[in-house]
This record gives structure tokens, C-alpha cells and sequence, in this order.
């Protein structure tokens, strides 16, 4: 049976992943709804990262404590792979009490579960830069956007089931790669040409040097301008007209075929 991701592009629809989200451009010329790459983005990225030796992980949830010997205070964040399903996890340095006196607490008192704060000069904080995703206006709030991670596919070296998380990031995929991935005998194969942000699996740590293959991370401004452009086509996304898209019902509960059948027209 003919993939999804084989059929958009027979019918010269371009797919991409850029910083992380899923980019569609229909050959068509009509916008994909948002449901829709949501709802089939893992299954059209699957192919195409096993055809790379990749893997990409989505993010689950977020929890806060102390870890270690010394019971340093941080936060876990949890994945699954696109690949296999596996379950892995991050943890980054948080401060977990309060900064200062408030009527609740003093400072220096437990932050409320789930909370935490973190530095402009924390690789949390530069991480979550890397992602192009929006900053709370307090870093105090930053608990209330974690749920934006859901949206982008991240990378990272992985020891076990724990990423490094100095190397995480998004993953990024362009419109050729992406088509070398899934029709291969259409492209001749060029040295060099693979993404660099490779997912490598070290057998454990004191083996971990010999055997990671640690390529260049992408560069958070990029992801940033990649951003911005996703933000223009959520835009216009919400302008079309409801009149412009002939489908008896949503883009998420339609069938693959009804859904190419109504946006391979021009």
C-alpha cells in the first residue's frame, strides 16, 4: 500500500520540516488545515527519518524535582519517538523555590508543583530559544506554555532513554531531502547532503565518545525566521474561505484519499 507521504509527493506537493514543524505546500496552491498535519504528521514523517537513519521525538509532559546524589532541583521533559515509540527524557537545571516574600510564602519557600523558574543564562532558556516558540512576558509564567512543545520535533543524542539535553533541538528536513527519503530512485545519492542534526544512540557512558556521532546543531535564528513564516501561514489559514473548500466535513476525520481527492485539484 502506497504511503502518504509517497502519495503527496507523486503528486508534486512539497514537504519539508522546518525547526521542527511539518510544512506542506500543496501543488495545488490551496493552504492544509492545521488539524490535518497535526493529526498526520507522525505517520508522514516516519518514512522519511527510518529512510535517513533518523529518529524525532515529540514531546508528552513535564515534571519538576530534585535529582542526584546532591538532589540538584530541575525539570524532566518527557518524549516519545517517531520511530518506535519509545519513551525518553531531558532533564535541565530549574530553581524550584520562590524568589521572593509573597503573601502565600517567603522566599526561598517550595514553588507551588508544577512551577519553576529559570535564568536567561540556563540551557533551558536556550533551548527553548532554539524552538522559535513564544517566551511568556514573566519566565516565571513559563510552566503555562509548555504545552507548546507538542507542536515541534525535536533531536538530541540519546545514552539509554536519556537525551542530552545540551543537544536538543529541532529537527529539520528540507524539501529535497525530504523526497530523496521517500523516492529515492528519483535522486542520485550525494555525499554530504544528509541533515546534520542526527539522532545517535551511545551504548553507554564510558563508550559514549567513541561511538556518537555528533553533527552541528541548528542555528536558533533560523528557527526563529522559520517560525515567523509558520505564524504567516497559520494566518492564512484562517482567511480562507469556508466556500473555497468544498469538503463535506473536517479535515481531520476525512479519509488519506478524501483528503488528497479535495486538494489535488487546482
Amino acid at each position: 500500500m502506497e504511503c502518504l507521504a509517497t502519495k503527496l509527493l507523486s503528486r508534486g506537493d512539497a514537504v519539508s520540516i522546518e525547526c521542527g514543524q511539518l510544512v506542506i505546500q500543496p501543488a495545488s496552491g490551496k493552504p492544509v488545515p492545521p488539524d490535518w498535519i497535526n493529526t498526520n504528521r507522525a505517520r508522514l514523517c516516519r518514512k522519511a527519518l527510518i529512510s535517513l537513519g533518523l529518529d524525532a521525538f515529540e514531546y508528552t509532559d513535564y515534571s519538576t524535582g530534585h535529582y542526584g546524589k546532591t538532589r540538584s532541583a530541575g525539570i524532566t521533559l518527557r518524549f516519545v519517538s517517531l520511530v518506535n515509540g519509545q519513551s525518553v527524557y531531558a532533564v535541565f537545571n530549574a530553581d524550584l523555590t520562590r524568589q521572593r516574600n509573597t503573601a502565600a510564602a517567603k522566599a526561598g519557600a517550595l514553588l507551588p508543583k508544577g512551577q519553576f523558574r529559570i535564568g536567561k543564562r540556563s540551557h533551558f532558556y536556550k533551548f527553548w530559544m532554539g524552538t522559535g516558540l513564544p517566551f511568556p512576558r514573566r519566565l516565571a509564567a513559563m510552566h503555562d506554555y509548555m504545552g507548546k512543545l507538542r507542536s515541534v520535533m525535536l533531536t538530541g543524542l540519546l545514552t539509554d532513554d536519556r537525551i542530552n539535553a545540551g543537544s536538543l533541538a529541532p529537527i529539520s528536513l528540507s524539501t529535497e531531502q525530504f523526497r530523496k527519503a521517500i523516492l529515492p530512485d528519483n535522486f542520485r545519492t550525494i555525499s554530504g547532503q544528509l541533515p546534520d542534526n542526527f539522532r545517535t544512540r551511545a551504548p553507554d557512558k564510558e563508550n559514549a565518545q567513541a561511538h556518537a556521532v555528533r553533527g552541528l546543531q541548528p542555528i536558533p535564528t533560523t528557527c526563529v525566521s522559520n517560525h515567523e513564516n509558520k505564524l504567516i501561514r497559520k494566518d492564512e489559514y484562517k482567511t480562507a474561505s469556508i466556500t473555497d473548500l468544498p469538503i463535506p466535513k473536517p479535515p481531520q476525520d476525512q479519509s488519506v484519499d478524501e483528503w488528497l481527492e479535495a486538494y489535488s485539484s487546482t
